[in-house]
């Protein structure tokens, strides 16, 4: 067995998987309460300059364990990517529903006063907007997963095709998870960079937190979908999976687009993408169930 198939399924074990995620728990209470120490500070001491950029409204710490929450769903997407294109798609949408959930805590954030709620009438539409799109996608979801159900029913690749496209796979998903850990890295040293010019020389805070790591690694993932769209022509030539193949790249690239506009419009074109994905898995069952009804015909008629 090589190596590289050794270490992915070492990482894909359950086993390491929990231990992910109980640090990745850890974390987001250690950064939870971190982040309401300091908007505390903030509140006391007006004074302190270096973080006024902070929110006053201590809601916003939120955002904080989200976004760590985060970072680990795309871990999962990663190792979830061998298995199977659909989930790994599926697992895009479900990515991108929790960051448009993620963008309601940063817009409650920005009410300095409940009480003042109705003066701040550009706020409320952007938090109405998040919430529905949310919402939206986690129902798309929902409907993704369900019409893909019905597609696990049918299988035209023998064994040892299945076996060599899996290990194709596993190859493209470790290069992957190099990726994302040099990411995270470089994500972190950004992250504290600008913070410390922010305190010493009172520079503009210039990183969007909302899409910091996912717009380098969603650009990423449309590559390493091609190319498995590319390589399941060797294993695959039916018209039906190319064409839903095909269908899931261009979700991947509309998802990519959503994270690049404003975030008032960012969850209606993830909605999009989902739906894509949708018709896409749609269009590969009903083919598919043609090619069967075909088949019985044909032996009828023989």
């Amino acid at each position: 067995m090589a190596n590289h198939t050794k270490l992915y399924q070492y990482l894909s074990r359950e086993a390491v998987k929990e231990q992910v995620e109980i640090w990745t728990v850890y974390l987001s209470f250690v950064f939870f309460l971190t982040h309401l120490a300091l908007i505390a500070l903030r509140n006391v001491f007006p004074e302190l300059t270096y973080l006024q950029p902070l929110s006053a409204n201590y809601l916003s710490a939120l955002y904080t364990p989200f976004s760590i929450i985060l970072v680990y769903e795309v871990y999962l997407l990663i190792l979830a990517l061998p298995l199977s294109f659909t989930n790994s798609v599926r697992k895009q949408y479900e990515i991108i529903s929790l960051i448009i959930i993620r963008n309601v805590f940063k817009d409650i954030s920005m009410f300095d006063d409940f009480a003042q709620l109705a003066e701040q009438q550009e706020v409320i539409i952007r938090l109405a907007s998040d919430l529905g799109s949310g919402l939206l996608l986690f129902f798309l979801v929902g409907v993704f997963h369900q019409v893909s159900l019905k597609r696990k029913k049918f299988s035209f690749l023998t064994d040892e095709q299945i076996r060599r496209f899996v290990y194709l796979k596993e190859r493209v998903a470790l290069l992957l998870l190099f990726i994302f850990f040099g990411l995270t890295l470089f994500s972190i040293y950004d992250f504290i960079n600008e913070t410390y010019r922010l305190i010493a020389f009172e520079e503009t805070f210039s990183i969007d937190l909302g899409v910091i790591f996912f717009v380098e690694f969603y650009t990423i993932m449309i590559f390493s979908d091609v190319f498995i769209f590319i390589a399941s022509f060797m294993f695959s030539q039916t018209y039906s999976r190319l064409l839903r193949n095909a269908g899931f790249v261009c979700s991947t690239v509309i998802l990519r687009i959503s994270l690049s506009v404003e975030s008032e419009l960012s969850g209606w074109i993830a909605a999009i993408a989902a739906v894509t994905g949708i018709l896409s898995q749609l269009i590969y069952v009903y083919f598919i169930r043609l090619e069967e009804e075909f088949k019985e015909i044909e032996e009828q008629s023989e």
